[in-house]
């Protein structure tokens, strides 16, 4: 029944997809039969692929997060603490479909280099900030001193690398959010959070601090490979054997970070070894199964698309790309996770449903923003130097919660067949070969939303409590008011008994 549910949920996040790509097939010339019939096996493949990876995540990816979570109180040495928290951090981010995706990509079209190597560092810089969100959890320090701190830190590093650069560079850290790496991180913060600082609210904005490493990690390496056309780039083999390879480093390094963990501190009973290794199993032929159906098929079928809508009117290609947000964000199981979410923590003054009108909105506003910025060849400078700057100064305003929640939820809306489909396509659009900068887009309008409804919330909660406070001086008055009306009742009967005695004598 778990299996069926998984089907549907992936089913109506993928079938959207499908719909639009078979709509600008009748509608718009250019694209090929071929890559069409191709792309229509690769999304059977997906949807199965992406099942059985989903089973395998709840089996053994979640399992393994908790374990380590509620176990890290045996880590005694703080560095061990941190060392391990790095490792899972930069595995957990290998294994991340939508990085496997976008590494490709940009191997393909933007960065002279070899595909696992890029994917280790955007997986180190993911690892030391999990690493450093740790650390601020147990020194307790504000998390929007973090924040603000690594935002400053990679602007200022972006300011001395090539623009195209930037937009990897940001692409990198709104993909690292995903189904492998936030139900582990989430999992084994929550285990931290329990044994080392007690405070719920530090569940949130992890995951955040953990997307602004690879937009670091990548602003660094492109300094290093400016002007390196020497640069070893990634093997051109077999599709079966080369997916098979990116599965094998997505999967294999976590498991075994896992295992040298478990034998030191957790100390696994054989039975629940053996219910792992079949996880295990399941995880990496799902894993399989949905990065050959994205190199099959997917790939192909956005380039295509975006070779397509170069030759038609703005208006259309804007029109499309709106319909492509539109069906990421209201089929996605994940966004309304989130309304659920934040809906519990805020008692139900913030209704789920205002939250999944404001990320379809803000998903909306990101996919046509992207398209206007590669039509018209506009510097990415303009959108993330005055996004992010608003987001550093909501920060100061909005509520908390909402601030870890907005960074964390950056990427929640895409996923690994969005950035598939939509990245090719906007690259191809792009006159000058220069369409990244689309993720970096769709997570920092999610962060803007949402910190302007913490700040809208924290209004609210200012009003209910100005509006309290006059009903308890109303309260107040009143009872003042009454008491002395019972002490001018009480004189007023001495005064008639003093009167009646009086009149007696």
């Amino acid at each position: 029944m778990n299996i069926l549910k998984k089907i549907r949920d992936v089913s109506v996040s993928i079938i959207p997809i499908v719909a639009i790509a078979l709509l600008l097939y009748f509608l718009v010339p250019g694209i090929p039969s071929n890559i069409l019939i191709k792309f229509l096996i690769a999304s059977a493949l997906i949807i199965i692929g992406e099942t059985l990876f989903l089973t395998g995540v709840d089996s053994t990816i979640m399992p393994m997060g908790e374990m380590v979570g509620s176990s890290i109180q045996k880590v005694n040495s703080f560095f061990l603490f941190t060392f391990f928290a790095f490792l899972f951090g930069m595995f957990a981010t290998v294994a991340e479909p939508d990085v496997q995706v976008l590494t490709g990509e940009i191997v393909a079209f933007g960065m002279n280099i070899n595909q696992t190597l890029l994917l280790f560092i955007i997986g180190a810089g993911v690892g030391l900030f999990v690493a450093f969100a740790l650390i601020r959890i147990v020194k307790k320090v504000p998390i929007r001193v973090l924040y603000l701190v690594f935002m400053v830190i990679a602007f200022a590093v972006a300011s001395s690398v090539p623009e195209s650069f930037v937009a990897i560079a940001f692409d990198a850290g709104g993909s690292t959010v995903g189904i492998v790496t936030t139900p582990f991180l989430l999992a084994m913060v929550s285990g931290i959070v329990e044994s080392r600082s007690k405070n719920t609210s530090d569940n949130f904005g992890v995951v955040g601090i953990a997307g602004l490493g690879p937009v670091i990690a990548v602003l660094i390496l492109s300094i290093f490979l400016r002007g390196n056309s020497n640069t070893i780039a990634s093997a051109n083999w077999n599709i079966f054997v080369q997916v098979l390879y990116n599965t094998t480093m997505a999967i294999i390094p976590l498991v075994a970070v896992f295992y040298i963990f478990q034998i030191i501190y957790v100390k696994l009973p054989k039975s629940k070894k053996i219910a792992l290794a079949i996880g295990v199993a399941i995880t990496f032929v799902g894993l399989y199964l949905f990065l050959f159906g994205i190199n099959f098929g997917v790939l192909e079928m956005g380039s295509s698309i975006g070779l397509a809508l170069s030759d038609q009117p703005l208006w259309l290609v804007l029109i499309i790309y709106a319909l492509f947000a539109f069906s990421i964000v209201f089929t996605e199981p994940a966004i309304r996770v989130l309304g659920a979410q934040i809906e519990s923590e805020t008692q139900g003054n913030i209704n789920r449903k205002i939250i999944t009108i404001s990320m379809g909105i803000s998903m909306v506003i990101a996919v046509v923003l992207s398209a206007l910025r590669i039509y018209f060849n506009i510097s990415i400078w303009y959108f993330i130097g005055i996004g992010y700057g608003t987001i550093a100064v909501l920060m100061l305003f909005s509520d908390l919660m909402f601030v870890s929640i907005g960074f964390d939820s950056g990427s929640v809306a895409g996923g690994p067949i969005t950035t598939a489909i939509i990245m090719p396509a906007m690259v191809a659009m792009s006159s000058t070969g220069d369409g990244f900068g689309f993720i970096a887009l769709t997570s920092m309008f999610p962060v803007l939303v949402l910190e302007i409804i913490g700040v809208v919330y924290n209004i609210h909660l200012k009003r209910i409590a100005r509006d309290r406070r006059k009903i308890s001086a109303r309260v107040a008055y009143a009872a003042e008011n009454y008491s002395n009306m019972e002490k001018l009742e009480k004189r007023y009967l001495e005064l008639k008994e003093r009167k009646e005695n009086v009149q007696a004598e």
